[in-house]
């Protein structure tokens, strides 16, 4: 999370930004600190919320955004991207080296994704979704992969393939 602490550093003069971290993790504590000692007026946290209320919440959310924990060494497909999905949403992510997801988000044209650490990169892919038109494209298409790779029938005709 700490990669999204500096984004928001970055982009503290953009005042129609806000970072809007929903949940707790292992990094809870130092994201609020940092919050207090970095001054971030445009990053808000909040605890844990109910899955309804999350869907209430992401519908008025412009971008879906996700960092994979650093300790993470095999490939990892947050929940919530699926949500973000649903709700066509274009996707902001950070991952570790080596993850599928990076690929997949961005072959798809579906978001855009930094490997953890390179602040600049993220900086610059969240520049180009201030656009109000990529946002838009990028999130049909988030749901465009949706259908076409995670859906129920698609999962089931993977499973028949396999066992055929």
């Amino acid at each position: 999370m700490m990669n999204i602490v500096r984004l928001a550093e970055k982009m503290k003069t953009y005042t129609d930004v806000i970072f809007l971290l929903v949940g707790a993790g292992d990094e809870v504590e130092l994201v609020k600190a940092s919050i207090q000692d970095l001054q971030l007026n445009n990053m808000i946290l909040l605890d844990p919320v109910s899955q309804e209320e999350f869907k209430l919440m992401l519908a008025e959310f412009d971008i879906g955004l996700f960092t994979l924990h650093f300790g993470h060494k095999t490939h990892n497909f947050p929940g919530k991207i699926l949500g973000y999905m649903v709700q066509e949403k274009p996707i902001l992510g950070v991952v570790n080296p080596g993850n599928d997801l990076k690929n997949i988000l961005e072959d798809s044209r579906s978001g855009l994704v930094t490997i953890a650490g390179d602040v600049e990169e993220l900086y610059k892919n969240a520049l180009v979704l201030l656009d109000d038109k990529t946002r838009k494209q990028m999130g049909r298409n988030a749901n465009l992969l949706l259908k076409s790779k995670f859906s129920v029938d698609n999962a089931a005709e993977t499973v028949l393939n396999i066992l055929s």
